[in-house]
Parts: structure tokens; sequence; C-alpha cells
């Protein structure tokens, strides 16, 4: 009897230890159990949602800087400072001012006047960016001091690549930008009306008029 009733003590003993050890679950019931619980979603404000357009402009701008850093340390220019997908696109004459006075490119006017509608007048009123901003680029590359003298106001020649359509500026001479375009681009051909023409590698046209040049900036 007293093995009896050992035996029953250790066996309950036992039973005691197995029913305090936590049990694993199984795979189905892990499954269960988390279908179970709630999905919490972020509410719509913290969401941040950015147009394509946006997203490539801000990516420009996080890796522009680096770029330029290396290029500086490289001893490189960069080719160029604007996208050049946006360069059929129109401005008005005051938002191209403020482009070429933050350049320091100069302008003038015989009439000191920007109308349009004014042979006299010297105006950039809804001039392609892209020839804009070919300008600019000319400044940089050259470093000589620039003038626009001539933009899409009326009295200039009429056609597709014209003054009045947006793709030629006229600039003064002065002996920086004279000596530059003819030494940094390649001679093409004389115009019917004399004037010597140059070519750059994007295939813009450079006319030497006898008081200006001629730029064709496509």
């Amino acid at each position: 009897m007293r093995l009896g009733v050992a035996w029953w003590g250790a066996a309950g003993m036992t039973m005691m230890v197995l029913a305090t050890v936590p049990m694993t679950a199984s795979p189905a019931g892990a499954r269960r159990l988390t279908e179970d619980l709630p999905v919490r979603e972020a509410p719509a404000s913290s969401v941040q949602i950015r147009p394509p357009y946006q997203a490539l402009r801000a990516e420009s701008r996080a890796t522009g800087g680096k770029r330029s850093r290396i290029a500086a340390r490289k001893g490189k220019v960069k080719r160029t400072t604007w996208q050049r997908q946006a360069a059929s696109v129109r401005i008005s004459h005051h938002r191209a001012m403020r482009r070429i006075h933050r350049a320091g490119i100069g302008w003038q006017a015989t009439g000191r006047c920007t109308d349009h509608n004014r042979p006299f007048c010297t105006s950039l009123h809804s001039i392609r960016y892209g020839t804009l901003m070919k300008t600019i680029d000319l400044k940089q590359r050259s470093g000589c001091r620039i003038v626009i003298t001539g933009g899409t106001e009326t009295g200039h020649a009429h056609g597709h690549y014209s003054h009045g359509n947006g793709y030629k500026v006229d600039i003064k001479h002065n002996n920086c930008i004279d000596s530059y375009i003819r030494k940094k681009y390649d001679f093409y051909r004389t115009r019917g009306d004399g004037a010597a023409l140059y070519r750059t590698p994007d295939n813009d046209i450079l006319a030497r008029e006898p008081d200006h040049w001629d730029l064709l900036l496509h």
C-alpha cells in the first residue's frame, strides 16, 4: 500500500508540472490567431502622396548637389543647369527678365521699352524656355558679358524658327564673345546677306551680323 501511494503521488506531481508548461501553438492555430487580430491603417492625413513630376524634381535636387560636388572635385563644369524636356515651354517677359538678371545678363532696347508689338522695344514675351536657358549657358561657359538687344518683339523676319516664335535672341558684339564663338564653334557657311554662320554641337546657328549676333537656339 505504501508503494502504491508513492507511485500515485509521483504521477500527480508529474501531471501538475506538465500542466504549468505553456503549449506551443500549431501553425494553423497561429494563422487563425493573427487573422483574428484587427488591422490598423494609417489615417489619410499621414499618407504622403507626391505627383511623379514633383518626385522627380525632388530626386534631381537631392542628387544634383552631389553631382556638382563631384564635378567640382574633378575640375569639370556641368553642361547644362536646366531640364531639356521643358525647352519648348513658353514663359512670360517678367519671368525671363528675372532669370537673365540672376545670371548676370544685360538687356537693352532702343526705345527703352518691352512691348512686343513695337519693333524698337526688346521683349522676351512668350520666349521659349530652352532659348533663354541656352543664352544663359553661353554666358556661363564663355565667361563673357552678354547683353540681349532683340527678343520676340515684332519687326524681325517671320518663320517657324524666328524671333517672334521664341527661337531667337540678338546679343551685342564685344571682343570676348566674338572671340569665344569663332574659336569654340565651327564655321558653317555664309548666309545670303553676308553674315558668317557658326554651328554648335546642338545644331544651333550663331550668325555674325554687323552690329549683333543673331542666335538661333533650338
